[in-house]
């Protein structure tokens, strides 16, 4: 996996990570008694195939190396969409972008008046960058006006950036907007139902390179005013996808992004939040095995963006390991 850009996510300073001890939390759902296994872990990540569902499975395949007879499920789910239901407590790990993290932990922008205060830091694990392929002869995302898009369905981060993004350029009403999984977005540009699709997470990102594979196009690029205004009013970060990350990419292109976070609720048992972190952390190479992406999951990476606090368990194996001070 090419560094280049990668070093635009480091930015976000570790130091900035809200390592501030909580205390002893309730017992959540499953646990039976102080130390107990959990009986069952649901994994969140994103649509199927992309890193983040592939990187829930990898750790809810490590997980039942620990809890052997506990139930672990993985389910694909979106950025928004996960950080409610960790809030709920419907699912015990959910992966978000570290922007949507603090907004949730906050009550600011799509969490506006509702913040989400029992969220807690696990780690972070890599980059993420919103990537727009388009039709050939679709150069910038203000010709998508008149014409179809595909960035995803209603809790998807990608759906709601485009939606910025459009905003920020007074076409919103100009667009049609097609909600969809990752699954179908390919066929929908090959058939040309829809002109354009987008999606945020790792470069390269596997439905970029599946429609290319059967399919022309342009990767869209967001800079100048408009890279500045989102980058001020939502907590993007200004990132580049090198020339060459996707087929036909002669020259790089400026985008915006962010980095992928591991959540949970305050209330997790602490053993099993340091077990997750812990194996996870001893057996990184796993994760790289189902994502590259996650080949940034270093120690520079691990505590970046971190804006709300850690996770009393994670907090004592990050400071046991020496990332956290």
């Amino acid at each position: 996996m090419r560094e280049i850009g990668r070093r635009d996510f480091m930015k976000i300073s570790s130091s900035m990570a809200l390592g501030t001890a909580l205390a002893m939390p309730a017992l959540s759902r499953g646990a039976k008694a102080a130390g107990a296994a959990p009986e069952y872990l649901t994994m969140t990540g994103g649509g199927q195939g992309g890193a983040w569902y592939l990187g829930a499975a990898a750790i809810a395949e490590l997980a039942k190396k620990i809890w052997p007879n506990a139930s672990s499920t993985v389910t694909p789910g979106g950025g928004i969409s996960n950080l409610k239901n960790v809030g709920a407590k419907k699912i015990e790990v959910g992966f978000a972008f570290a922007m949507d993290v603090t907004s949730a932990y906050q009550g600011t922008l799509k969490f506006e008046g509702k913040p989400i205060k029992n969220l807690r830091a696990l780690m972070s694990t890599n980059g993420a960058f919103l990537s727009t392929i388009a039709k050939p002869g679709i150069n910038s995302y203000a010709d998508l006006a008149g014409k179809s898009a595909a960035p995803g369905r209603a809790g998807f981060t990608g759906l709601l950036s485009f939606e910025r993004i459009v905003d920020k350029l007074g076409i919103a009403k100009d667009v049609k907007i097609v909600n969809t999984g990752y699954g179908e977005m390919s066929s929908l540009f090959q058939d040309n139902v829809v002109q354009s699709a987008t999606v945020i997470g790792s470069i390269p990102h596997p439905v970029i390179d599946e429609i290319l594979s059967v399919a022309e196009g342009n990767l869209l690029p967001i800079d100048g005013k408009v890279a500045d205004e989102l980058a001020a009013a939502f907590n993007y970060e200004k990132v580049t996808i090198p020339a060459g990350t996707f087929k036909g990419q002669d020259k790089d292109v400026p985008t915006i992004g962010s980095v992928t976070q591991v959540t949970t609720y305050s209330d997790l048992p602490d053993e099993w939040a340091y077990n997750i972190v812990k194996t996870t952390w001893e057996n990184r190479k796993r994760l790289v095995q189902a994502h590259k992406a996650y080949g940034e999951f270093n120690e520079e990476m691990a505590v970046s963006g971190v804006r709300i606090p850690f996770h009393p368990g994670a907090e004592q194996y990050w400071r046991e390991i020496g990332l956290l001070k």
